[in-house]
């Protein structure tokens, strides 16, 4: 609870040097810094409200996190519509935090180049199987070859977290012409997955 409460303290902090701030671009890397803090604050929040301090339920997790990332960014331009579709996995925290930071990264890529003065459609896909867990954000973008191919500092971080979760990661076009961010890793012994098979939510 304090780990999660000294978070919040250091995000407001940033938030504060952020509206001093002048240059654009580094506005934007503070609002970034800010968007990772907080899902880490999340991730604690989600320890000790739920019933075991060592494990988080991923689906209403995701929820949670995919509409703080979109509010946050609701007074910055037109409406982002989100779709999420999440099967159920317990998941212990040394493998949700990179996961969160993941999510962070491929969402806030989408809100700044797929929806930036359009609005759109963000869509978070969770599938587990047998062996592994699949996290698919997808936009509906207009994706042109230098966003597939793409090297800043979001892309390479996106690929440090998979290899966190000794997984891997992949960027291709979708079907709506926008990007599809994969991330793949192995689903640990200790994690469990529920019986139900799945869950949508929209917004």
């Amino acid at each position: 609870h304090r780990v999660k409460n000294n978070l919040q303290v250091i995000s407001s902090l940033l938030s504060m040097q952020q509206r001093a701030l002048t240059d654009p671009g580094a506005r934007a890397a503070m609002s970034d810094t800010r968007q990772r803090i907080s899902a880490l604050a999340l991730v604690y929040r989600a320890l000790y409200q739920g019933p075991d301090l060592k494990r988080v339920d991923l689906r209403p997790f995701l929820e949670e996190l995919t509409a703080q990332l979109v509010a946050g960014d609701m007074s910055h331009g037109p409406a982002v519509r989100t779709e999420l579709h999440a099967d159920a996995l317990v998941i212990d925290p040394d493998r949700l935090a990179p996961l969160a930071l993941f999510a962070v990264e491929a969402i806030t890529n989408a809100q700044k180049h797929a929806f930036a003065g359009r609005g759109g459609l963000l869509s978070v896909n969770f599938h587990v199987d047998a062996q592994e867990a699949v996290l698919e954000i997808s936009d509906d973008g207009q994706a042109g070859e230098e966003a597939l191919n793409a090297s800043g500092v979001g892309r390479t971080l996106m690929t440090a977290f998979a290899r966190q979760l000794r997984g891997r990661n992949e960027v291709v076009r979708n079907a709506s012409g926008g990007l599809t961010v994969r991330l793949i890793f192995p689903i640990p012994d200790s994690a469990q997955a529920a019986p139900s098979a799945g869950n949508q939510a929209a917004a």
